[in-house]
């Protein structure tokens, strides 16, 4: 029986493997429901409205959703089971969103499972980042097969699109529910802290507000991008097969970026992730704003590595250093209620942009990039008051 710095190794060797496989699984359903669920919405009958009320209505109720879940699974103390259940809730929900019928009884399907579906990416980077500092492992390298299985699914999704009808769409995701249960019940479980309470400030103070807030300013600087990138692009001539290769090149740099960024980036500080990649950010949306030929747009979305990949591990590193583990669900629920917020009001204006001054909406996405960072310069100049500690550990 293994004892010792070898029984560490298998354990942090296990916990890797398996979170890594998590978030593949996690990360193909949002492959396929990101680019193809408005297929199945359009098919389905709704009109231009309808599914833009739909896809609403699934991204604000997360805003309920993810504080209510994050808060209930620091109380119960078992992250990895709250996961599971929420995962076996998103798959029940899910295949009731493929027997709905009619735009009421689909609004009300997306609605609840986005209650469900919603809270797991914050879950699990809580999650991920309490097992990964406590076996000291890479959280780069293990969030990155997300996004591998991300591209994978954007790409494999499209093949399969020519085999099967719209309609069929839905059935194509809910099958991605089966390994994600899996792959759940499989996460090495969490154990409560046992600690006695926490002493001192708590987390939510003046300078967790402002990073929150620049971090939610430099991700809804995406609107644009994922709203109307592919359409700008094919208008603008450009093949499905170059406006894929255009998306595959920014999704690379970001899986470049979680494998080999931590070689460069060790010793950072998590505000100066948020001031590079914001720089990276605005750079490359006020170049996209004046359509550059594709010799040099394609290039360009290396920049995402920045302006997404950056942030997120800033963001991430940001709360890894400054909430208790105890309250680590309840911290990363309050960031995604703040970018997803932001998000959905970006969206909005980038609709209304996009259709009277077409790319030059990239503009006002580089804006949102400014205040990003001078508010992360805000947060940056401000003393660093010391989170709550279990009083225990000191």
């Amino acid at each position: 029986m293994l004892s010792g710095p070898a029984a560490k190794s298998d354990d942090a060797k296990l916990f890797a493997t398996r979170l890594a496989l998590f978030y593949a699984a996690l990360f193909i359903g949002f492959g396929l429901h990101q680019p193809f669920f408005p297929v199945w919405l359009k098919a389905k009958g709704l009109d231009d409205g309808q599914i833009g009320t739909v896809l609403a209505g699934g991204m604000l109720i997360r805003i309920i959703a993810n504080p209510i879940v994050t808060t209930l699974a620091d109380r119960g103390g078992k992250l990895s089971i709250a996961i599971a259940m929420c995962c076996s809730a998103t798959a029940v929900a899910f295949m009731g969103v493929g027997l709905a019928d009619g735009y009421a009884m689909i609004l009300i399907g997306v609605v609840i499972t986005g209650f469900v579906w919603g809270p797991l990416t914050p879950l699990t980077d809580a999650y991920g980042l309490a097992g990964v500092a406590r076996r000291a492992l890479d959280y780069g390298r293990i969030r990155v097969w997300g996004s591998v299985a991300f591209m994978v699914a954007n790409v494999m999704g499209g093949i399969v699109l020519t085999f099967i009808a719209p309609p069929q769409i839905v059935w194509m995701i809910a099958l991605t529910m089966i390994p994600l249960v899996i792959a759940s019940v499989m996460l090495v479980p969490d154990t409560r802290d046992k600690s006695i309470a926490p002493t001192g400030p708590g987390f939510f103070n003046t300078r967790f507000v402002l990073v929150m807030a620049a971090a939610a300013f430099l991700q809804a600087s995406h609107a644009v991008y994922y709203g109307f990138a592919s359409i700008h692009w094919k208008a603008l001539g450009y093949s499905p097969a170059t406006v894929g290769a255009l998306w595959a090149v920014a999704v690379f740099a970001e899986i470049a970026l979680f494998w080999w960024g931590t070689r460069f980036t060790r010793g950072w500080r998590p505000t100066t992730f948020l001031l590079i990649g914001g720089a990276g950010g605005a750079l490359r949306w006020a170049v996209m704003a004046f359509d550059p030929p594709l010799w040099f747009g394609g290039p360009l979305q290396i920049l995402h590595g920045a302006g997404f990949g950056l942030v997120h591990l800033g963001t991430m590193s940001y709360l890894a250093a400054r909430v208790p583990p105890h309250m680590r669900a309840s911290g990363q629920g309050t960031v995604s209620v703040a970018i997803g917020s932001a998000m959905a009001v970006s969206t909005l204006l980038a609709g209304y942009l996009y259709a009277r001054i077409d790319a030059k909406a990239y503009l006002a996405m580089a804006a949102l990039c400014l205040v990003g960072m001078a508010v992360t310069a805000i947060a940056r100049s401000m003393p660093i008051e010391r989170p709550a500690v279990p009083a225990a550990g000191r």
